[in-house]
């Protein structure tokens, strides 16, 4: 007697072996005879071994493997044979007398129950097998077993390629290994079936515990139905219905893809979880319970009753409409609404960390807004993304509904143009409504933001909670958005620069009078001060700095005895970076210009008076790049200026003069046309006029260099011994400056109604401006100079600025 825990290990001969309990194990070459298999007890008859005349009593188990022959068994109700048609086993049961013949690999009236299990390999057959609960038949691809009795509780494993027919507790089922078709089949207590490809099955009922696997290519048709732990598995084409049924607190699981034309239908209070897959039908319906999405994908539309629950965890993703039901969404889940369903989305509860977008308006198709209604939004920072024509004087636009319910935690609206995206309207009134809170509802002080700035045309739009309702606004701001300002200083920041390169006579002219080339840096700072607005047709307040190198040369000199003409021209590159401030002096952006320019002058002096007159004509290449927290913006243009300036110097005592002098610079400038993210932005010409009258006060020494007194070798001739005898000069010039006539148009929008909106920045004002100079004649032929200057606006929006240059000019 062998008692649990115990083992005999027979490898001659055993005689009346009881097995209480405990293991009986069989080698080849042995034998064993009359033993009895109690409750708990297990005989092993491994391949070679022999055993005869065993009985199996309730709750015991005989085991003959592949090579295994065991004889006159007697197995009583309750006990379990598990063996396949490679071993060679007889005896009687319940039913009669069965065999298991190994030599033809068929098997025939074997009775399986309470851990029983045959199973037939691919070359084998069965036929009238009869499986109780607990039994298990197991038929490998090729296989074969027919007269087959499932009761309840009975487990079956197989695939498509077997061939297999019976009864169930449904009635008559089949499998046709040939045509790979499978119908009526029960899966039940952890049956295991799989759909190969090209395979099918009809009507299959999957209950507690059991796996229906769909090979890549498989078919379900019929009602395919999913009880209690029921599982869905592979890559199945659904033609037919789906039906999962789990009871409250049970849960039933699609693990991989489901597609085809059919539909899924869920009831009972349980849940079904979609899990790492794609579900792909053409409608679901949730009648009762939850339906659970981790890190899945739903391409339906679903149709739900009040009191469910869709939950998308994980990065799911669900494109389609949902109708009505309760509605949860982790922070990477994310809800595609189909625009045009003909299933609208009606939510009971709606609780968001997740992402939720209207789809975008298809291309060349006019656009038809889409609403998402809900009793209660529980905002958890989610995002929904909607769109809108903010080109359209009605404001078509994609919204959310409260009805009934409130809005309560934070949620994010996003909003993209539907429309031409550089266009934007002003909105009167409220704004345009996108939450529209109806039939009692209540929305929080801070439940709604935009997650990112609206900007279209020249606006920017902002989002608010309405005043007398329980409503949400967009609204277009009272003032601009920033670019509007930034790019509308571009005229001012161009043409200050220009207008500071060409300068004036005494600026380029030196104590070297004989023909020769000079050069001079100038660096300095310039702005304009905040006054009435860009609306008000101002330049925007900007502060900032310039530099520039300038190389020229005189071309040709000529005296007449009572006139001297001077022409020459000149190159130069510098740059200019300005910040620019908004209305309120907030932050605009910022403006880099890097610019090449040309020019020529011509110089005309009277010998015998002084009087001279100097006249240039300047072309530059601007290359502008506008930068705000929002947008990047490049354009080039062209500046051209033309100056007149002349002076008449009076000697007022011994080696002081006092020189009037009157300046008119005509300039102009044009602007590419561009685009920034929130739509085109269009430059007209902008020209400015500027006269500017001043006093030159100086010495008048005539820098004659002499005879050099230099104690170094070569140099005695043509350098002095210490700079107290070079010969030097300064000066000092207030001047009253007057800017007129300015104008430069910027317009950003369309033609289309009430969407153009266009600038002109005037720089019509006048300024005070002293500058002040000396230079000195360091050899024969060079003269250096350093000079500096403070410019200060009083009226208008004339530019302020102070600079500093030094200046080199040889003689030749």
């Amino acid at each position: 007697m062998i008692k649990a825990g115990g083992d005999q290990s027979v490898h001659g001969s055993a005689n009346t072996t009881r097995l209480d309990g405990g293991y009986q194990y069989v080698h080849a070459g042995a034998s064993a005879s009359d033993t009895v298999i109690n409750a708990g007890g297990w005989q092993v008859v491994k391949s070679g071994a022999t055993a005869d005349n065993t009985t199996v009593n309730a709750d015991g188990k005989l085991q003959v493997g592949a090579g295994g022959n065991a004889t006159n068994v007697t197995q009583n109700a309750g006990g379990a044979l598990v063996t396949n048609t490679s071993a060679t086993v007889s005896g009687t049961n319940s039913l009669g007398n069965f065999s298991v013949d190994a030599a033809n690999a068929s098997a025939t009236n074997v009775l399986l129950e309470n851990g029983g299990r045959l199973d037939v390999l691919g070359n084998g057959s069965a036929d009238t097998t009869t499986v109780n609960q607990g039994g298990i038949l197991a038929v490998a691809t090729g296989g074969k077993a027919q007269n087959i009795v499932m009761h309840d509780g009975g487990v079956l494993i197989a695939d498509t390629g077997a061939t297999v027919s019976g009864t169930n507790t449904s009635g008559a089922f089949g499998i046709d290994g040939a045509t790979g078709k499978a119908s009526n089949l029960r899966l039940d207590n952890g049956s295991q079936f799989t759909v190969l490809g090209n395979g099918s099955a009809d009507n299959t009922a999957v209950g507690a515990g059991s796996t229906l696997n769909v090979a890549q290519g498989g078919t379900l048709t019929g009602t395919t139905s999913f009880g209690d732990g029921a599982s869905l598995t592979g890559n199945a084409i659904n033609s037919g219905q789906l039906h999962f049924s789990t009871g409250n607190g049970q849960n039933a699981v699609i693990s991989g893809s489901v597609s085809g034309g059919g539909q899924m239908l869920k009831d009972g209070d349980g849940t079904l979880t979609v899990s790492n897959g794609t579900l792909s039908q053409s409608q679901v319906n949730l009648n009762q319970g939850t339906l659970a999405l981790n890190n899945s994908i739903i391409n339906s539309d679903i149709i739900a009753q009040s009191g469910t629950q869709v939950r998308l965890t994980g990065n799911s993703v669900m494109n389609g409409a949902i109708d009505p039901t309760d509605v949860t969404l982790d922070s990477g889940a994310r809800w595609n609404i189909q625009r045009g369903a003909a299933v609208k989305s009606v939510l009971d509860n709606l609780d968001n960390a997740g992402t939720i977008s209207f789809a975008p308006a298809p291309a060349n198709s006019p656009f038809v807004p889409e609403t998402l209604t809900v009793t209660n939004l529980t905002g958890r920072n989610g995002t929904i993304n909607l769109s809108i024509r903010l080109d359209d004087p009605t404001f078509p636009t994609d919204m959310l509904v409260i009805d009934g319910g409130q809005a309560t935690g934070k949620t994010w609206l996003n909003f993209t143009s539907a429309g031409d995206a550089g266009l934007g309207l002003a909105t009167t009134g409220s704004g345009i409504k996108v939450v529209e809170a109806i039939n009692g509802a209540t929305t929080e002080a801070g439940a709604f933001a935009l997650g990112r700035k609206l900007q279209a045309g020249a606006y920017n739009y902002t989002l608010s909670h309405g005043s007398a309702d329980e409503n949400w606004y967009l609204s277009s701001e009272a003032g601009y958005r920033a670019e509007v300002v930034l790019y509308a200083s571009l005229f001012a920041q161009s043409m200050d620069y220009d207008r500071a390169l060409a300068g004036t006579y005494s600026q380029r002219s030196s104590a070297v009078n004989n023909q020769g080339f000079w050069g001079r840096i100038q660096g300095g700072h310039t702005g304009h001060d905040s006054n009435g607005g860009i609306a008000q047709g101002d330049t925007p307040e900007s502060s900032g700095s310039y530099g520039f190198i300038q190389l020229g040369g005189d071309l040709f000199k000529h005296d007449t005895g009572r006139l001297s003409l001077t022409s020459g021209l000149y190159g130069a590159a510098g740059q200019s970076l300005v910040d620019v401030k908004n209305d309120d002096r907030s932050a605009a952006g910022s403006v880099r210009d890097t610019v090449y320019s040309l020019g020529g002058y011509l110089t005309a002096v009277h010998e015998t008076s002084g009087l001279w007159a100097d006249v240039v004509a300047q072309g530059s290449r601007h290359s502008l790049k506008a930068s705000s927290a929002d947008n990047r913006f490049d354009t080039d243009g062209t500046g051209w200026l033309t100056s007149l300036e002349t002076g008449l110097p009076f000697n007022i005592s011994q080696g002081l003069v006092l020189e009037p002098q009157l300046q008119y610079v005509w300039q102009s400038l044009s602007l590419d046309n561009g685009h920034d993210n929130g739509g085109y932005v269009n430059f007209g010409d902008g020209s400015a006029q500027h006269v500017r009258a001043g006093l030159r006060f100086g010495s008048s020494s005539e820098m004659d260099f002499g005879q050099g007194t230099s104690a170094v070798a070569g140099f005695a001739d043509r350098m002095k011994h210490s700079t107290s005898e070079m010969p030097v000069n300064w000066w000092v010039r207030p001047s009253v400056i007057r800017t007129f006539s300015s104008d430069g148009e910027m317009s950003m929008g369309t033609a289309t109604a009430g969407s153009n909106v266009s600038f002109t920045p005037s720089q019509d004002g006048a300024s005070l401006d002293l500058q002040a100079g000396i230079e000195a004649r360091v050899r024969q032929n060079v003269a250096l100079g350093v000079q500096a200057g403070y410019t200060r606006s009083v009226s208008g929006n004339s530019a302020d600025g102070y600079n500093g240059q030094a200046t080199l000019k040889v003689a030749f």
